[in-house]
């Protein structure tokens, strides 16, 4: 079962990706001749017949899967029946287009490595341009916390036998810390005070100490031991960033795009975060029990799935597929049995449209497939918090050829301590915290625009309190004024709203953080894309849910969801591993006959 929370973030993701053209720069309007202009430049023109140099390969595809943050910097507009233009913008329009002709290019001639040539080129200058403007200098080594470039006045960082090495004043005191080279007459010792913390270190010495500033903390000194020794150079002390950052419980990571030393300490971004989202928070610390010590849980669900297909010649098609669990967990384990039957004519049809696909090679195995299908109704899986992982199910026992075989993987401690993280734990800070890449400038820098357009729609402030209920209503104005710094006109933005026919979100959260939720959207039929419309009514309170969606595309069909959810304690223990006598296996396919 969806988070209730998660439910609401793919929603309005999922209604703001129908919004047309506002990932994109549009050009300016075509004059009669079929000229385009971008920002009052001319780009390249071809009329029908014309050799266009790119067309001979999906460019846009080929920039992402070599340089991914150069993507959608190109476009192309116009087509065979008209003018074509090749529109650029930023960097990419100092790409020397001229001449270049992909049709038939050998990937191993001098022609591609010149592209190869210039594509870096352009990736490079898209770097350098965004590290620039978020404080970095192009060409230097560069530190970021928590999103932000460290400025280095006098010294810049550098690359030392594989390890990134920082002027240790500037990043302390960045930091929120001092340096002391000075004390108790100790040659060549240095002393940092980093929060509660001190750090004693001594130049060319690989051993640090750290202790806990304060009396009676019950905190014990620690020894680091530091993989790269710090050095005097020009008159400043050079540490390994590694070393400070990991002793005060920074998370560390290295984009080498950027040449960037990425350090995060991600409990303090997620305070930051979660001052904003006090109400939001309040309703996923209501979506289930805390996994208490000692304590059983069971939670029961039901999905059923009804998709209708509309067929005005014959006669429309129903398909139902119905999923029934039943969940036994605690704080180290959980044990779940799963039930998914699908109607008969969906089988039939899945069945008849395998056939015609694969024709005979699947006719030899139809039997098979429908033993697995049908042995879908018989489901169980085991996990504990060590990350170890067992499924059985009646498939499995068709295709080993005998009975109670149980697949058995090692899905590893994190994913298992993430699978049994509390839901009361969890806050709208974590879980975009969670999804940050430690190697990665870009995925950082992401996370305030995140969180900047979540809090537009989501945040505390958005909320209207009375009687102990806050209320949130989100209408098609709301959710376009995420877009409004992103330089649509107002024709464009006009264009886009009227796509909506109705648009509103309504949110009740009580002081429990108990739930009711309802959605509604419809669009308007465009070009290529059917008019559709969603509705949705959600309640959730101490765990228990109940969601009911209806999906309606105009002409073509719909889907109906239903979901219950119930939770409360038990007795029973969820199991731990397969019963004794079961069959475990890494592997099917050494059992099949």
């Amino acid at each position: 079962m969806k988070k209730l929370t998660a439910i609401l973030l793919s929603l309005t993701l999922a209604l703001s990706l129908t919004v047309p053209a506002l990932a994109a720069p549009a050009p300016d309007a075509a004059p009669a001749d079929g000229a385009y202009t971008v920002d009052g430049e001319a780009v390249p023109v071809y009329k029908p017949g014309d050799a266009i140099p790119i067309s001979a390969i999906p460019i846009s595809d080929m920039l992402n899967e070599m340089f991914p943050d150069s993507a959608g910097s190109i476009g192309v507009i116009g087509g065979a029946d008209g003018p074509t233009s090749i529109l650029t913008s930023g960097p990419l329009g100092s790409f020397n287009w001229d001449g270049l002709d992909l049709e038939g290019l050998d990937p191993d001639s001098a022609d591609w490595s010149e592209l190869e040539k210039q594509l870096q080129e352009v990736q490079q200058q898209l770097i350098d341009g965004q590290k620039q403007a978020l404080g970095g200098v192009p060409g230097q080594v560069g530190v970021m916390v928590n999103g932000v470039y460290v400025k280095f006045p006098d010294a810049a960082p550098e690359v030392a036998d594989g390890r990134t090495m920082t002027p240790v004043r500037a990043l302390v005191e960045a930091l929120g810390g001092e340096v002391d080279y000075e004390f108790a007459d100790q040659k060549d010792s240095v002393r940092l005070f980093i929060d509660e913390y001190t750090i004693n270190f001594t130049i060319g010495g690989t051993t640090a100490v750290r202790h806990t500033r304060g009396t009676d903390t019950g905190e014990a000194d620690k020894t680091i031991e530091m993989d790269c020794a710090p050095y005097i150079k020009g008159g400043r002390t050079y540490v390994p960033v590694r070393f400070i950052a990991e002793a005060l419980g920074y998370d560390v990571g290295w984009d080498s795009a950027y040449q960037t030393a990425v350090l995060l300490d991600r409990e303090a971004l997620t305070a930051q975060i979660d001052e904003n989202f006090t109400i939001l928070n309040k309703v996923q610390a209501n979506k289930g029990p805390a996994l208490e010590e000692g304590k059983n849980y069971v939670a029961d669900v039901k999905e059923n799935f009804t998709i209708t297909l509309f067929d005005t010649l014959n006669e429309n098609k129903t398909y139902k597929a119905d999923l029934t669990g039943k969940q036994i967990f605690n704080a180290d384990a959980a044990s779940a049995q799963l039930s998914l039957k699908l109607s008969d004519n969906a089988l039939d049809d899945l069945e008849k449209l395998l056939t015609e696909q694969y024709g005979a090679d699947f006719e030899e195995n139809a039997i098979l497939f429908r033993a697995m299908a049908e042995g879908l109704d018989d489901i169980e899986v085991i996990l504990t918090r060590e990350g170890a992982a067992w499924f059985r199910a009646a498939a499995l026992d068709e295709l080993a050829g005998k009975d109670n075989v149980w697949l058995g993987q090692d899905l590893g401690a994190e994913w298992g301590e993430l699978a049994f993280t509390s839901a009361g734990d969890t806050t709208i800070g974590s879980a975009l915290t969670a999804m940050l890449d430690k190697n990665s400038v870009t995925s950082v820098v992401s996370l305030s625009s995140m969180t900047g357009m979540l809090s537009s729609l989501f945040g505390d402030g958005k909320f209207t309190t009375s009687g102990g209920v806050s209320t949130l209503t989100i209408g098609v104005d709301d959710l376009f004024d995420i877009y409004k710094d992103m330089g649509l006109s107002e024709e464009d933005m006009a264009e886009a709203k009227a796509a909506f026919k109705e648009y509103e979100i309504v949110m009740k959260v009580d002081g429990k953080g108990g739930t009711t939720m309802t959605c509604v959207m419809e669009t308007a039929a465009q070009t290529g894309v059917p008019g559709m419309k969603i509705t949705m009514d959600v309640e959730q309170a101490d765990g228990n849910v109940t969601m009911d969606m209806n999906f309606h595309i105009a002409n073509m069909g719909e889907i109906k969801v239903e979901v219950t959810q119930t939770q409360k304690a038990t007795a029973d223990k969820p199991m731990t591993e397969p019963p004794e006598g079961s069959t475990v296996v890494e592997s099917i396919e050494p059992l099949a006959s």
